[in-house]
C-alpha cells in the first residue's frame, strides 16, 4: 500500500496515486499522517475497484457531465425548454474551454476527475472566456450552468463541494496556480532515468516550451533543415495539436544538437520511437511522473513548458513572440501565466512587439 502513496513537493498531506483499468487517479488523501493514509487509500482503492467492476466511471468530470447534459429535459420540469437550450449552449462553451485548458497542461479532459475542478479551473475558466472577447453576461450565464452541473456532481456524492459556489463567495477573484520551475540539474537527472530516445525528452522540452503530447507525436518528416544543423535554419512543425491546429517554430541550438543525438528507427518514424505498435510513447506523462518519484524531480513533465516560457521573457523574448511559439491561442494567457514571475522592466520589454526571438 505505501507504493500507492506519497507526499507532493511543497506539500505536508499525503496523496493517492493508483491504476485502476487503465485509469489513473491522483488526490488528495488529505492528511498528514501515513498511518491514516495507508487507511484511507485502501478504503479509496476499494471504492475505485468496485465501480470499475460495476462499470460505474462516475468519479470522472466528463461522465457526470453527459449525465447532466442528457437528462436535463428530463428530471427537471421546472425548467423551460428555452432555459434548458440556454444552459446546453453555455455547458458545451465549459467543455471546450476545459478541454483547451487541459492540452495546455499537458492533460486529456477525459481524464479529468470531477474532484479535480476546484476554484481555480473555475476561475480559469472565466479568464478563458474573457480572452474570447464575451459579455459579462455570457460569463454569468455561462457560471450558471456550470454551479447547476456541480451543484448535481456534489448530491449525487461525487465531490465535497461545489468549486462555483467558492469561486462566487471570493468575489470572483482570479486563481492562479503556483508553477514550480524544475531546475537544469533536476531535468538531467529526470531524463537519465528515461529509457531510449525517451531520455531526451525532457532536453528537448527544455528548449522548445511544447506539449507533452504534440512533441511525442513528432515525426522525422516534420524537422526541416537538418542538412545545415545550425540555430536559425532548423525548423519543426506540430501537426497533432489541439484542434490540428499546425505550428511552425525555429528551433534553437540546443534543440538541434538534441537532434543530431538521436539515432533513427527503421521501423518508426517518430523522433523520439520505440519498439511498441503505434512506434512512439504514448504515455509520456505518467511515465515521467513515476521517475520523477525515483528522483526527486519535484514537479510535473509539463512545468518544463512554464520554466522554457518564462525564461524566454526573462531574457526578452516579446510576449508575442512566445505566445505563438508555445502555441498559446490568446496573448493574454501567456501574460496571465507569467508576467507574475517578472520585474517590471522584464514585463515592459515583453509588451512590446519588436523582433525578440528567432522568427
Amino acid at each position: 500500500m505505501s507504493s500507492n502513496i506519497y507526499k507532493q513537493s511543497g506539500s505536508k498531506n499525503w496523496h493517492l496515486s493508483v491504476t485502476i483499468d487503465g485509469v489513473r487517479h491522483r488526490e488528495s488523501l488529505r492528511t498528514t499522517s501515513k498511518r491514516v493514509a495507508e487507511k484511507k487509500a485502501k478504503s479509496r482503492i476499494e471504492e475505485l475497484q468496485e465501480k470499475a467492476r460495476k462499470g460505474e466511471n462516475d468519479w470522472l468530470f466528463q461522465a457526470g457531465f453527459v449525465k447532466f447534459y442528457d437528462g436535463m429535459d428530463q428530471g427537471n420540469s421546472s425548467w423551460s425548454a428555452e432555459t434548458i437550450k440556454r444552459y446546453r449552449t453555455s455547458l458545451r462553451s465549459i467543455l471546450g474551454v476545459l478541454e483547451e485548458y487541459c492540452e495546455d497542461e499537458g492533460d486529456d479532459v477525459s481524464d479529468l476527475m470531477a474532484m479535480e475542478i476546484d476554484r481555480a479551473v473555475v476561475s480559469e475558466f472565466v479568464e478563458r472566456r474573457k480572452d474570447q472577447g464575451v459579455t459579462v453576461a455570457t460569463i454569468n450565464r455561462d457560471l450558471t450552468a456550470f454551479w447547476h452541473l456541480m451543484s448535481v456532481m456534489k448530491n449525487d456524492g461525487w465531490i465535497l463541494d461545489n468549486p462555483v459556489a467558492s469561486y462566487e463567495r471570493q468575489g470572483m477573484k482570479e486563481v492562479l496556480p503556483d508553477i514550480v520551475m524544475p531546475t537544469d540539474t533536476a531535468i538531467e537527472e529526470l531524463a537519465s532515468r528515461a529509457p531510449g530516445t525517451l531520455s531526451e525528452f525532457p532536453g528537448f522540452l527544455n528548449e522548445t516550451g511544447g506539449r507533452v503530447k504534440e512533441t511525442a507525436m513528432i515525426k522525422w518528416s516534420d524537422i526541416k533543415g537538418m542538412e545545415k544543423p545550425v540555430e536559425g535554419k532548423v525548423k519543426v512543425t506540430y501537426r497533432n495539436t489541439k484542434g490540428g491546429k499546425i505550428r511552425v517554430i525555429t528551433l534553437r541550438q540546443g534543440a538541434i544538437d538534441i537532434l543530431l543525438r538521436i539515432p533513427r528507427s527503421n521501423s518508426s518514424p517518430y523522433l523520439f520511437w520505440n519498439r511498441s505498435d503505434h512506434g512512439y510513447y504514448k504515455d509520456a506523462s505518467n511515465l515521467f511522473w513515476e521517475y520523477g518519484q525515483e528522483t526527486g524531480f519535484g514537479s510535473r513533465l509539463h512545468d518544463i513548458r512554464h520554466k522554457f516560457a518564462i525564461e524566454r521573457l526573462q531574457e526578452g523574448w516579446s510576449i508575442y513572440r512566445v505566445s505563438r511559439y508555445i502555441g498559446h491561442v490568446s496573448v493574454r494567457t501567456t501574460e496571465r501565466y507569467y508576467f507574475r514571475y517578472l520585474t517590471q522592466e522584464e514585463q515592459d520589454a515583453a509588451r512590446s512587439d519588436g523582433d525578440n526571438g528567432f522568427r
